[in-house]
């Protein structure tokens, strides 16, 4: 049975039904992401798999694919919507070719939903979903629409939609950028390398702060005792609180899942007042512009190829067809009489086409010259419109061209850096449209004003080539790849990335409703997040911005081939080592060292393409975001039971998901101990244990998120030799991982006897597609 309910009336919200299929995706002809609106005349709803809820547009179990067969697929593709044998209720089923019932007729006309098995029509009973006999009752009214969620796990602004007296954004900003928790949360203008303004909401509606793992929005304290007011905050990632979780609705509010009816605004006046506080009150009304925000970037794009398509005004017959096949012959030289067949391609000038007919007079054979000039001032707009279009997207690719420009150089420059040999069949970590994703980042992190344009164009073409892509999922070779092919893959990554650029352009060159909503948005002012105007952007200083961060991005893949961190837990005694290969903090000192050799500390050529291009040191030593590097767990001082730290091992869990987890760590009966992993963090393991005696070890790991939900589980194989260091893996056939995530590649290092250092692994965890 599919659910709904109406969450003014409950604070508790139902939980959400574990779907799990191991079946592959269908291919859709029409993968159109919509949203399902239905009312009771009093409370509207949101048709999701579970509940129905206000519009949450980062919420997975909202979305629906609707396939030109008629059938209504689940977001993640693997059930489809049905009627349940009784006839009456509605439920997810596997799609089954037979079944006419899981076939549906939307009529956008009457705003019904007809179902095509019995003839009934979608319903709503008592908060169920159901089919009925037509009743003519407003709950069987639903309006259907196309929405490209924001994409979840990108990190940008919310900006408000109200501006300053000087036209300037401000956005959602942790007070002093504090990673403190109860930390007020505050309007700031826009800046560049600001990272309390930096935000990321994920798939069920926590919104992340850059500055710290764990570290989200949450509903502050109460207003002088107002059950409607509220400050806002930031705090730690809790499970089940819904005072954590947000959603966005059709009118751009902010809403707070248990306060479902209060949205996020502000008090006082941008610009004017020294702290203006972000507060979750009630707005004025759905327009009430203090209580609307923008995202940045918008991903514009992405919304745009998402809407339903709207071709060009027809000419069929009469003077109409014979001016539009005339005016196509003029301008291309009669090499067509079909000039919108041309829009796309790359061998032929749009802007000589476009004087040609403008200068264009209507011939005796046309009777009607209003038909005439009605078909010339149309070509004429289309030919202004693609224009604009182009060149957008040609110099997109100009930028993402110069970006790779000299990819094989750099690459080959880094390894010798690093010492790597590329020739090499290890296998690293390398996602390169997480890489990618990083650009963007980077640039909208500088130029948060303008930088957003390219992050329109290039994260939207992820985006797109994601949907359309030929495989319907992810699996560990994603991330996975051997140092000898690691070029090759970022190549074939950047030329899938210029054909996703391309064949988002042709498809907005091939309709008109598209083709003007782009060139609308290269009218924008500059500072506006949707624009697509690049006229007075400096694409010197994005050019440099991005080759900066991807050279970061490829020194994170690289790295941890040579390189770890060696850790010294507080209190114990740490070598004094310069601080470009070394980082402390409360919970003690670590240090970056190759992976054989505890002294051996990187040259100082590299050290400076790290901390001079603005790299975090507690990211890099605590393997935070981009970074993976193994830590082992080391004593220098080698005193009592710390002299036998070369028999152990010491795993780390690096969470590249949106969700905190935590892991158990069992040697035989031993409960060694449970480790917090942030979001975007590692956890390390670093409690000592005993290794007993020569031969394999294991102990296991469980890893769950913080709902107490499995992630992974495995066993480590701790191999001990004579007057050698330790030996690490995951033993064969352990590995178990839960649908929806992928595992990479497990980074081992070796123990050393004759330093005493430990062994380490990390286990990376990403969330597949």
């Amino acid at each position: 049975m599919v659910k709904i309910e109406d969450i003014s009336k409950s604070s508790n919200q139902s939980e959400e039904k574990q779907l799990k299929s191991t079946s592959s995706k269908p291919k859709y002809s029409f993968a159109a992401k919509s949203l399902f609106k239905g009312s009771n005349n009093i409370t509207t709803y949101y048709f999701s798999i579970s509940n129905t809820f206000q519009c949450v547009a980062s919420q997975s179990i909202q979305t629906w694919l609707l396939s030109d067969d008629g059938h209504i697929y689940t977001s993640g593709g693997d059930y489809v919507l049905d009627v349940a044998k009784a006839g009456y209720f509605v439920e997810l089923a596997k799609f089954d070719s037979n079944s006419k019932t899981q076939i549906w007729t939307i009529n956008t006309a009457n705003n019904k939903i007809q179902n095509q098995g019995n003839g009934k029509y979608l319903d709503i009973d008592n908060l169920n979903i159901v089919v009925a006999a037509l009743n003519g009752n407003a709950t069987q009214k639903w309006t259907t629409f196309r929405k490209a969620p924001i994409p979840t796990g990108n990190w940008g602004y919310f900006q408000s939609k109200q501006l300053d007296s000087n036209n300037d954004y401000w956005g959602l900003s942790v007070l002093n950028n504090s990673t403190s928790n109860n930390t007020s949360v505050v309007m700031n203008k826009v800046e560049a390398k600001s990272k309390g303004q930096i935000w990321q909401m994920t798939s069920d509606g926590h919104i992340l702060s850059r500055l710290d793992g764990n570290l989200v929005l949450e509903v502050g304290p109460s207003i002088n005792g107002s059950t409607t007011n509220y400050y806002l905050d930031t705090n730690a990632y809790q499970a089940n609180n819904l005072k954590q979780q947000w959603g966005i609705n059709e009118n751009n509010q902010i809403f707070n899942q248990y306060y479902p009816n209060l949205c996020i605004g502000f008090i006082g006046q941008l610009g004017v007042d020294s702290n203006v506080y972000c507060v979750l009150a009630q707005p004025t009304s759905n327009t009430d512009i203090n209580f609307q925000w923008i995202t940045n970037p918008t991903y514009s794009l992405n919304e745009i190829v998402n809407e339903e398509p709207l071709p060009f005004p027809a000419y069929t017959s009469g003077d109409l067809l014979a001016s539009y096949q005339y005016l196509s012959n003029v301008a291309t030289l009669n090499s067509t009489d079909n000039i919108r067949s041309l829009y796309t391609s790359i061998n032929v000038s749009l802007e000589n086409f476009y004087v040609k007919v403008t200068v264009a007079t209507c011939p005796p054979s046309i009777h009607s010259t209003a038909d005439f000039l009605n078909v010339q001032n149309q070509i004429e707009t289309e030919l202004t419109y693609a224009i604009y279009v182009r060149l957008v997207f040609d110099n997109y690719s100009g930028f993402y061209s110069k970006l790779f420009s000299q990819g094989s150089t750099n690459l080959t420059n880094l390894a010798n850096l690093i010492n790597v040999d590329m020739s090499s069949d290890q296998v690293v970590n390398g996602n390169p449209t997480d890489a990618i994703t990083s650009v963007f980042y980077a640039i909208i992190s500088e130029i948060p004003i303008g930088g957003s344009i390219i992050a329109n164009i290039g994260q939207s073409a992820v985006e797109w080539g994601e949907l359309y892509s030929e495989s319907s999922s992810s699996g560990p070779t994603t991330y996975q790849v051997t140092l000898s092919k690691l070029y090759d893959h970022l190549n074939a990554n950047y030329n899938n990335e210029m054909a996703n650029a391309q064949s988002m352009k042709n498809t907005i060159l091939q309709d008109w409703g598209m083709m003007s909503k782009t060139f609308a948005l290269c009218f924008l002012p500059t500072n506006n997040p949707s624009s697509l105007n690049i006229n007075g952007l400096s694409f010197q200083k994005i050019s440099a911005i991005a080759s900066t961060a991807y050279q970061t991005a490829m020194i994170q893949m690289l790295l941890p081939t040579n390189y770890q961190i060696y850790f010294t837990p507080a209190g114990y005694f740490s070598p004094n080592v310069s601080d470009d290969c070394s980082y402390t903090d409360s919970t003690g000192t670590y240090i970056m060292a190759t992976i054989d050799n505890c002294n051996s500390y990187p040259p100082k050529a590299l050290t400076d393409k790290l901390w001079n291009n603005g790299v975090s040191k507690k990211e890099l030593f605590t393997s935070a975001y981009g970074w993976n590097l193994g830590t082992s767990v080391t004593y220098y001082n080698m005193v009592g039971k710390y002299s036998r730290m070369f028999k152990l091992s010491f795993p780390t869990v690096k969470n590249f998901t949106g969700v905190p987890m935590k892991f158990v760590m069992t040697n035989g009966s031993d409960r060694v101990g449970t480790f917090q992993v942030k979001t975007h963090f590692a956890g390390l393991a670093s409690t000592y244990y005993d290794s007993g005696a020569l031969g394999h070890h294991y102990y296991d790991i469980a890893v769950t998120d913080i709902n107490g939900n499995k992630v992974v589980n495995f066993t480590v194989d701790n191999n001990l030799e004579a007057l050698e260091g330790s030996y690490v893996s995951i033993k064969t056939g352990s590995l178990v991982v839960q649908p929806g995530y992928v595992i990479g590649n497990p980074t081992c290092n070796q123990g050393s006897f004759s330093q005493a250092f430990a062994a380490s692994i990390l286990i990376p965890i990403y969330k597949s597609n």
